[in-house]
């Protein structure tokens, strides 16, 4: 006999395709023996599965090793050794169930060897190793959406929403959704979602080694429009299910980057649970909306809890009280979702300043902000001298509107506009209720604006101003004094309607001299290219002869609004009549007629 006995090998599993953990593993191993090896004592067989880690390079490179398992077999050999021929030897292996399948990640790996060894006394011994395949057993997992939204901390103005499927089968594809929910503005070339495996080294470090397997890049162009898009990665055969082995663990991730020009890209990352093969889900995804179209239901929701109007993104609702217009917008800050509420009002006819303290600030006073409101802020409130016989706005009156607002995120406030802004999630009920409260504080910021006092100067017109609003349907401001929201419909030859808004407005000169502003919102109406933005009219038109005793001038301002002015009247009921008028030029100049005007 040879030094070098001559040998193959061959294994035979009854599974076909490897082992499977958790269960009774019967193979077959074949010897085919050309010559004769009488000196053949023992055939050893064994599988055996260990993990390895390493950590550095070079000199100062170290590999962390652990055996996981080790399953022998041995078989005794007849004295007169192995005859010629072929040979089979049945074997079954008990894999425990906590064995991982074979995987290679980062620098590490666990890798599982099916050896045998024929023992032969005096020469070299005839060996083979194979790497079988061990399956995971099937599982049952419950099937579900996760809905993720971006963390505070990923981006300071980027907010992004996510759905992914909490757990999936290694042959399926993993599908999702992204969308932006915020930050629309903001400078980034893509989204870049990436599909990685995910290795923690229990044994050693407990250092988290990141494998990419799959990547999809949404551009910008396609993200900002708000709406969802759909991705998917396709499912790899090759993968290994999710497991914990207590040496090396492997999980899957789903890893989301903003891809931003000159700067450092920002990313988060969403767990998936993969299970084996043949495993049962149970239950189905949900249908979940996000990006625009989630703020669409918010806003019908919000809408149909409040009688509110709903608005179009980034407005979600909106109402009017008095003289007072209102909407609450969507309005994420810093990574925090949230609303801020706006609301708008004419000009009260008083210097009214609210800002934020600074550093050096802390030993001024704000006796007008309620206690909650001085830490933060200083209001001052000056009215000009002589104009009103009392206080138009006082410390009641403020403490009223603003004690119920400590909890804001930040305050704004002019003679003209009110805005406060609240951290919310993205819960329609929550949004329900704050919206709720901006109703009501509208309603009681109208009471308090249809209670200031009358110029002391103008005393004399009160009753007219009052009588002409009541007339009109429109809202008093008496400060200012200003009639607002005034409506005027018209319908046409062709059968259509027009609306217009019309408001008079009391503007005060330098030397106190009060003046009228007359406005005339067209509404959707649009003015022919050849007349928007062309400034003043000086009341040629042949419809507008008629007012040269009653406006100083007319001015159209863009394509939707003109404006008139003249001096201040006892009574305002003229400045209506010719907002008409100037309602009906602007139809003529598109080539349409009221049916009541006459032909000429």
């Amino acid at each position: 006999m040879a030094l070098f006995p001559k040998c193959t090998f061959e294994f035979f599993l009854s599974s076909g395709g490897g082992f499977v953990a958790g269960e009774r593993n019967e193979g077959t191993l074949v010897l085919h023996v050309p010559e004769a090896i009488p000196r053949a004592e023992h055939l050893f067989m064994n599988l055996h599965t260990a993990a390895w880690a390493g950590y550095g390079s070079g000199k100062n490179r170290s590999v962390h090793r652990r055996e996981l398992l080790n399953l022998p077999m041995r078989v005794d050999l007849p004295a007169t050794g192995m005859p010629a021929g072929r040979h089979s030897y049945p074997f079954a292996l008990d894999v425990p169930a906590w064995l991982p399948p074979g995987f290679a990640g980062n620098d590490c790996a666990v890798e599982h060897e099916l050896r045998a060894r024929l023992d032969v006394d005096w020469a070299l011994d005839p060996h083979t190793t194979v790497r079988p395949v061990v399956h995971r057993p099937p599982e049952r997992g419950a099937r579900a959406t996760t809905v993720v939204r971006s963390p505070r901390a990923f981006h300071d103005a980027l907010v992004l929403e996510l759905t992914l499927p909490s757990v999936v089968t290694v042959d399926e594809p993993i599908d999702g959704q992204l969308a932006l929910r915020a930050g629309m503005e903001a400078k980034f070339d893509a989204i870049v979602l990436t599909l990685a495996k995910v290795s923690r080294i229990t044994m050693a470090r407990g250092d988290l080694r990141r494998q990419d397997v799959t990547e999809v890049v949404l551009r910008a162009d396609q993200v900002r429009a708000g709406e969802p898009i759909a991705f998917r990665f396709p499912p790899s055969g090759e993968a290994a299910s999710s497991f914990s082995s207590g040496y090396i663990d492997l999980g899957y991730a789903v890893y989301v980057r903003a891809d931003i020009p000159w700067g450092f890209d920002p990313e988060f990352s969403v767990p998936v649970r993969v299970l084996p093969s043949g495993s049962v889900l149970e239950g189905e995804e949900s249908a979940v909306v996000l990006g625009g179209e989630r703020l669409r239901r918010v806003a019908a929701f919000v809408a149909a809890r409040t009688g509110l109007t709903p608005g179009r993104a980034p407005v979600i609702a909106s109402g009017v009280e008095g003289p007072v217009t209102f909407a609450i917008e969507d309005a994420p800050r810093g990574g925090d979702l949230g609303v801020e509420a706006i609301l708008t009002f004419p000009a009260l006819g008083v210097d009214l300043r609210l800002r934020a303290l600074g550093i050096l600030e802390g030993f001024r006073d704000s006796p007008l902000l309620p206690p909650e409101l001085r830490t933060g802020y200083l209001l001052r409130c000056d009215a000009p001298r002589g104009r009103y016989a009392t206080e138009p706005l006082g410390e009641a009156t403020f403490h009223d509107l603003l004690s119920d607002l400590g909890a804001a995120s930040s305050l704004r406030m002019s003679d003209h506009h009110l805005a406060f802004h609240f951290i919310v999630e993205d819960d329609a009920e929550r949004i329900a209720s704050v919206a709720a409260f901006v109703a009501n504080k509208a309603k009681r910021l109208s009471a308090a604006i249809a209670a200031m006092p009358f110029p002391t100067v103008l005393e004399a017109a009160r009753f007219s101003w009052e009588g002409a609003a009541r007339e009109r349907g429109g809202v008093l401001v008496p400060s200012n004094p200003a009639i607002v929201g005034v409506s005027v419909g018209v319908r046409t030859l062709a059968g259509e309607e027009r609306h217009f808004r019309l408001s008079v407005t009391t503007e005060w000169q330098l030397d106190a001299t009060p003046r009228v502003r007359l406005d005339v919102d067209l509404g959707e109406l649009t003015l022919p290219p050849h007349v928007a933005g062309r400034g003043d009219e000086r009341l040629t038109h042949p419809l507008l002869t008629s007012l040269r005793g009653v406006l100083d001038d007319i001015t159209v301002d863009g394509a939707r609004l003109v404006r008139a002015h003249a001096p201040f009247p006892e009574d305002p009921r003229p400045l209506f009549a010719a907002g008409e008028v100037i309602a009906q030029w602007a139809l003529e100049l598109r080539g349409e007629r009221r049916v009541d005007a006459p032909y000429r």
